[in-house]
C-alpha cells in the first residue's frame, strides 16, 4: 500500500488550510477500522473549493486515527498538468490528465460515483454536487445537504450591463433571445453575449431548470460556454458585453481570497421577482458574506453524496455525514456544526438539520 502523501486539496489549499480549526471529537457515524483508506471526492465545480476545506479537516482531525486520506479532485486539468490518486486496498493508482479527464461538474461526479460502486473499484467515494437529486441516480446514493448557496446573474463591472439590476422576466428574456441589446434593459448600446457554464455543470442544471425554467438552447438566442464560476474562461473580447450565472458563493469565497480569483472584473448582481430584492452579497472585499435568503429563487442546497456499495462507505460518512439518530456530538465534524465558520467564509450559508445536526440527508 502506498505511504499517505499531502496532495492538492482545491485552487487555493494553503488557504482552505489556514482558516481552518482542526477538531479533536470522534465521530460515531463509523469507527476506525484499522486500515488507510484513500477517499476521493469528485464533481462539482461550485463546491469543489469548500470540500477542499473539509477535507483538509478531516486528514489533520485527532479522530482520523487510521489515518484515512481524503483527496479532493479538481474538476479542471489544463496543458500538462496532473493530478493523482493513489493506491489503497481498495483501488488502484488513479492519474488525471488532459488526456484522462477528472468528472468535471455534479453529473459526471454522480456518474463516476455510482460507476465506482458498481464496480466495487473505491475510485471514487464521494461525489461533490451542486444539484439534487436526479431521476436517474441509484437509492444506494445518500445526499447530505451541508450548505446553501445562491445563483444569480453575472456581468463585468465596467461593461454595458455594470451596476444593473434585472427582473426576473427581463433575465429570461435575454435567455430566451427576446431581449438582445443591453440597452433594451437599461444598459449600454451593446449586443449581450449569452453564456451558460459546461455541459453536465450542476449550475446550468438549476439555473436553466429552476431559475429560467427552460432551456434556453431550445430558443432562437446563440449560447456560449464557460467554465462555471470562471470569469477568465470567458474570451477578454466578450466580458464587456457577456451575461452568465454564477454562483454567489463562489463569487464570495474569490473575493475573500480564500480561494484563487478568477472573476475578471465579474460581479454577482440583483435579480428582483425571484423572492429576494436585495444585493446577493454584502460588505467588502476580504469580508464579503452571502446577503441572499433562502426565499430566494436562486437559493440552493449543495450537497456530499455517498454510495453504501462503496468500499469506503463508512469512512466517507465520517467526514461528510451522519448516520440516524446521530447528535451534532456524535455525527461528523462537518454535519456536527464544527466547520460552520469555515462554509460561512466560503460565502455559503450554513443549514440546520434534525437533532442540532447541520446538515440535512436526503
Amino acid at each position: 500500500m502506498r505511504a499517505r502523501t499531502t496532495r492538492f486539496l482545491g485552487a487555493t489549499a494553503i488557504a482552505a488550510c489556514a482558516c481552518l480549526t482542526l477538531t479533536g471529537t470522534a465521530s460515531a457515524v463509523a469507527p476506525a477500522n484499522g486500515l488507510s483508506e484513500v477517499i476521493a471526492a469528485a464533481g462539482s465545480d461550485t463546491t469543489v473549493d469548500i470540500t477542499g476545506a473539509i477535507l483538509a479537516n478531516a486528514n489533520g482531525g485527532a479522530w482520523n486515527t487510521d489515518p484515512d486520506n481524503f483527496v479532493n479532485v479538481p474538476p479542471l486539468l489544463s496543458g500538462t498538468q496532473t493530478f493523482t490518486v493513489p493506491a489503497d486496498p481498495f483501488a488502484d493508482e488513479v492519474v488525471y490528465s488532459a488526456g484522462n479527464p477528472a468528472p468535471n461538474g455534479s453529473s459526471q461526479g454522480k456518474a463516476a460515483l455510482k460507476a465506482s460502486a458498481e464496480a466495487g473499484d473505491g475510485k471514487i467515494d464521494i461525489a461533490r454536487s451542486s444539484s439534487a437529486r436526479g431521476s436517474a441516480d441509484p437509492g444506494t446514493f445518500e445526499y447530505f445537504a451541508f450548505a446553501t448557496d445562491g445563483v444569480t446573474w453575472a456581468s463585468s463591472a465596467t461593461g454595458s450591463g455594470a451596476g444593473l439590476t434585472l427582473t426576473l422576466a427581463q433575465l429570461r428574456g435575454i435567455y430566451d433571445g427576446s431581449i438582445t441589446n443591453w440597452n433594451q434593459v437599461g444598459g449600454g448600446n451593446s449586443p449581450i453575449a449569452v453564456y451558460l457554464p459546461q455541459t453536465g455543470s450542476g449550475t446550468l442544471s438549476f439555473f436553466t431548470g429552476t431559475v429560467l425554467g427552460f432551456d434556453p438552447t431550445t430558443k432562437p438566442v446563440t449560447i456560449k460556454r464557460f467554465q462555471e464560476h470562471d470569469g477568465n474562461s470567458i474570451p477578454v473580447a466578450d466580458r464587456a458585453t457577456a451575461i452568465a450565472p454564477f454562483s454567489i458563493a463562489q463569487w464570495i469565497a474569490q473575493g475573500n481570497t480564500v480561494v484563487a480569483d478568477k472573476r475578471a472584473g465579474f460581479t454577482v448582481n440583483p435579480l428582483t421577482g425571484a423572492g429576494f430584492n436585495g444585493s446577493p452579497v454584502a460588505g467588502s472585499a476580504g469580508d464579503y458574506t452571502p446577503a441572499f435568503t433562502t426565499a430566494f429563487l436562486g437559493s440552493r442546497s449543495v450537497y456530499n453524496i455517498v454510495d453504501s456499495r462503496t468500499p469506503s462507505y463508512d469512512q466517507a460518512k465520517r467526514a461528510v455525514g451522519f448516520d440516524d439518530g446521530d447528535t451534532a456530538s456524535t455525527a461528523s465534524p462537518l454535519c456536527g456544526g464544527q466547520l460552520a465558520a469555515t462554509i460561512q467564509r466560503y460565502g455559503f450559508l450554513t443549514v440546520s438539520g434534525p437533532n442540532g445536526l447541520s446538515c440535512v440527508k436526503s
